[in-house]
């Protein structure tokens, strides 16, 4: 008995991607929510995140490629902190490698505006996160995928999503870490009053440097402390410096004449969270003022440590020219505030 071929259905067509890169939390957080809003206004467009679309066990990088292979269009979601990260560029140029001269990438700015643009991303036409901005980012994402819905669909249908994405990012930008710097300025290295009172008076003028020419949110400890008999002795101080140090973005350690194990400590628990360090030493030549020889090594294995020696800083004035004028590449860009 003959048996009957049966030909195997066709595949449904692939739907066409946008690319959503991102980095870090809040930048994660928002390309999380564009994605939900891409896909509810447009019913056949696949928005691509990696953190949602490359499951367990993937190739990351295979797939990663892929999804650029297939995608028509790419939104960067950029805040202050990641305005110059390295995975961003990255993304960026495999973007706009795959797309070549039918590059279409949009950078996103989801605090500030296109004037904090660096290069390279200031070349592409980028839109600030708001709700004129994010209903020309729509409409241009209409055009690319091949225009399935009007101007005015694309318009009322984002409105009816407009609240619940700008709630949701609005939520991961609170997520960002409160201080963009920990200046760890150990107080018990000293040994008198006298010499804390100058010491602290020459740090704080690196705090307000920081916050008047940079605009960052500084947490330094000897702000609240005006004399060492006013030192605590229980373990709420350290309490606090660690809760400000795990929510701090980076470390800046001004070292001190004398050694002090808190120092160790702090920049210890800044490198194993991951965050940046910033080591402003004095004559390494010197066996008083040498940082432990592996900490000393720290620059050749950790491309986010730099060790500032005797040889570019004599001063805390020169302390703060040298992080005014690192302050994007170091710290990135300071943009709006947060909502609140």
């Amino acid at each position: 008995m003959a048996t009957r071929r049966t030909s195997a259905a066709p595949s449904a067509p692939a739907k066409p991607k946008v690319f959503v890169s991102w980095s870090g939390p809040s930048s994660e957080g928002a390309a999380k929510a564009l994605k939900k809003a891409i896909e509810a206004v447009f019913n056949g467009v696949e928005a691509w995140v990696s953190s949602e679309d490359i499951k367990l066990g993937e190739e990351w990088f295979g797939k990663l490629t892929g999804a650029l292979a297939e995608s028509r269009f790419a939104i960067v979601c950029l805040t202050r902190r990641n305005l110059i990260s390295g995975w961003v560029m990255f993304e960026t140029g495999a973007v706009a490698g795959t797309f070549r001269d039918k590059a279409k990438v949009v950078p996103v700015l989801l605090e500030g505006d296109t004037n904090d643009l660096v290069d390279p991303l200031k070349r592409f036409n980028g839109t600030a996160f708001n709700e004129a901005g994010m209903r020309r980012l729509f409409e241009s994402i209409n055009l690319h995928v091949g225009s399935p819905l009007t101007d005015e669909a694309v318009r009322e249908l984002l409105r009816k999503q407009w609240k619940t994405l700008k709630k949701a990012v609005d939520t991961a930008l609170r997520a960002e870490p409160k201080y963009d710097v920990f200046l760890s300025v150990p107080m018990a290295a000293f040994a008198s009053d006298a010499q804390y009172q100058a010491f602290r008076t020459d740090a704080l003028r690196v705090v307000e440097g920081l916050r008047q020419r940079c605009g960052l949110r500084v947490y330094c400890a000897l702000e609240k402390i005006a004399s060492t008999q006013k030192f605590e002795t229980g373990g709420t101080a350290a309490q606090q410096d660690l809760a400000a140090l795990a929510d701090s973005a980076n470390l800046v350690l001004i070292y001190p004449e004398r050694l002090a194990t808190s120092a160790l400590f702090e920049a210890g628990f800044a490198l194993a969270r991951g965050l940046p360090c910033r080591f402003f030493v004095r004559d390494q030549s010197q066996p008083q003022f040498r940082l432990p020889y592996l900490m000393g090594k720290l620059p050749e294995a950790y491309s986010n440590v730099s060790i500032i020696d005797a040889s570019e800083w004599q001063s805390f004035d020169d302390i703060t020219e040298r992080l005014v004028e690192n302050q994007a590449a170091w710290f990135g860009r300071r943009l709006a505030a947060l909502p609140k």
